[in-house]
């Protein structure tokens, strides 16, 4: 028998993957532009989860109750002259708690790939000594934690979490993950509640340690440079880059190339600084600036993994 009532959090969580769904067949260049018709809401609910509403109160009200219980905005109800109703994100989405829900399919399947390369690559001669891993902020290494996270029982592999993400943090503490194969460090430092990120210097700690992977976002590339919003962060990203020895991976969702910046901040780094790009995958996509991005980068970007959900590319220094 049908489901009647969704949860408020799996509500939320089906609505972004629906905004996420229907940004990768649109020709918009930011999420932030879709509205999306009350009717393709109710429609995607019975499709997806087999959940029927004949009225739309309910929605808005699980919705406002869930803002409630977070203390963050999320979406915004629209009405058009002609009396449709229309759903559309929250226009400022600056908190952590907010941002980790968008582009949450593309995030997901760059984090996969970023799974993948880890165990592909350390899964075979890593036993019982731990992968080392410095994870940067931002959302998308969050879901890449998240998996490591969901997966400590059964994956052969340990690990070493290096991160001033205060969520993934606080995702390896919760009681079901199994601790003892998987070891988190932080450094010291204030803590930033925008980017949920503590705001101090990684050498002292980090300085001699050799990662396996140095993985991290960026809120912005443009140019071959790499920008954040957050100009607390610009020395972190920019010390993670310079000082720390490993691999490092840089991991995009799509939306992050742009043709400009729209912030007043200086660049941390370049493409260049890194020696792998993770990005996210769909067939449906419609071409927006990261192709642009790929093809104007080509000469520096060798494809390596081509798979139905993400796209792993070596980068060259020349």
């Amino acid at each position: 028998m049908p489901t009647r009532r969704l949860k408020r959090h799996k509500l939320v969580e089906s609505l972004f993957f629906l905004f996420s769904q229907e940004y990768d067949s649109c020709d918009c260049q930011s999420i932030m532009e879709l509205e999306i018709p009350l009717e393709r809401v109710f429609a995607y609910l019975q499709a997806q989860l087999s959940v029927s509403y004949s009225g739309n109160q309910w929605i808005f009200t699980q919705l406002r109750n869930y803002e409630e219980d977070i203390g963050s905005r999320l979406f915004e109800k629209v009405k058009k002259d002609d009396g449709r109703l229309f759903l559309k994100l929250h226009p400022q989405m600056e908190a952590f708690s907010q941002k980790r829900h968008l582009y949450v399919s593309q995030k997901i399947k760059t984090s996969n790939g970023l799974y993948d390369l880890i165990v592909n690559t350390l899964g075979g001669y890593r036993s019982g000594e731990p992968v080392k891993l410095l994870l940067g902020a931002g959302s998308t290494c969050y879901h890449l934690a998240d998996i490591l996270a969901s997966r400590s029982k059964d994956d052969p592999l340990h690990y070493d979490i290096y991160t001033h993400n205060i969520s993934i943090v606080n995702r390896f503490l919760e009681t079901p993950v199994n601790n003892p194969n998987n070891r988190v460090f932080c450094p010291g430092g204030a803590i930033d509640p925008v980017t949920n990120t503590i705001m101090g210097s990684y050498k002292p700690m980090y300085g001699q340690v050799a990662f396996d992977y140095i993985i991290q976002g960026t809120s912005f590339l443009s140019g071959g440079l790499l920008y954040v919003e957050q100009p607390g962060e610009v020395d972190i990203k920019r010390e993670i880059l310079r000082e720390m020895k490993g691999h490092k991976v840089l991991v995009l969702t799509g939306h992050e190339v742009r043709p400009s910046v729209p912030v007043d901040t200086q660049p941390f780094g370049r493409l260049t600084d890194y020696n792998t790009l993770v990005i996210s995958n769909n067939k449906e996509r419609t071409v927006k600036n990261i192709d642009q991005m790929l093809l104007e980068q080509e000469k520096i970007l060798t494809a390596e993994i081509l798979n139905w959900n993400y796209r792993i590319y070596r980068i060259s220094s020349c």
